[in-house]
């Protein structure tokens, strides 16, 4: 095989390569874990008028997560049994005259990004009675729509096409360099050569 018709084929099958690379992965979607912790900390709750907080996340593109849920729990660390509760519009958990509770429930991004309303309150509510003390802790976890193959099907495929075309460029200077180069005697050298010979 000429080494311009070699080059040739091989830009082609790197450009064909470099396509396939480029596109195919946009048709696949891939997820990965995620994370999030929203609470981790303990804390005073007041006799009379008990401890509330917000569990929120803001998520960029809503419409790409999957499998949305918070767990954790709540633990008492100093004082009396405490009724608790993690609420929106509904509510998702709820336990009373409680030392311990763990939770999961699924949530909606929009209502996570809207926040929870996290409430604990002690059992027996006692105006001049001692703070008890509980542990807090709560994460979000999902599956998120990831982009990076496609990106990296992007460069790689880019690549790919362009050492495709440097190919084929080689190739037509190759065969450019390398075509027969063909003489053509005029009319009028042909003539002379004629007469000379039959004289």
């Amino acid at each position: 095989m000429r080494l311009p018709k070699l080059l040739a084929t091989i830009g082609m099958v790197m450009l064909i390569l470099g396509a396939i690379t480029t596109f195919s992965p946009a048709t696949v979607e891939r997820y990965e874990s995620k994370s999030y912790v929203l609470a981790s900390e303990t804390v005073e709750v007041s006799p009379w008028f008990g401890y509330r907080t917000f569990l929120t996340y803001f998520f960029l593109n809503p419409e790409d997560v999957r499998n949305l849920k918070v767990q954790g729990y709540v633990k008492g660390v100093e004082g009396g049994p405490f009724n608790f509760e993690i609420t929106d519009a509904k509510t998702y958990v709820k336990a009373e005259r409680v030392l311990e509770k763990s939770f999961e429930f699924p949530v909606e991004p929009e209502e996570l990004r809207d926040g929870l309303h996290l409430k604990i309150e002690p059992a027996t509510k006692a105006l001049l009675g001692p703070s008890s003390r509980v542990s807090i802790y709560a994460k979000a976890t999902w599956e998120e729509k990831t982009y990076a193959h496609v990106l990296g099907g992007l460069i790689v495929g880019g690549a790919l096409g362009f050492f495709g075309i440097a190919m084929l460029v080689a190739a037509l200077v190759t065969y450019i360099i390398r075509k027969p180069k063909v003489e053509v005697k005029s009319e009028k050298s042909a003539r002379k050569f004629i007469i000379i010979h039959y004289f």
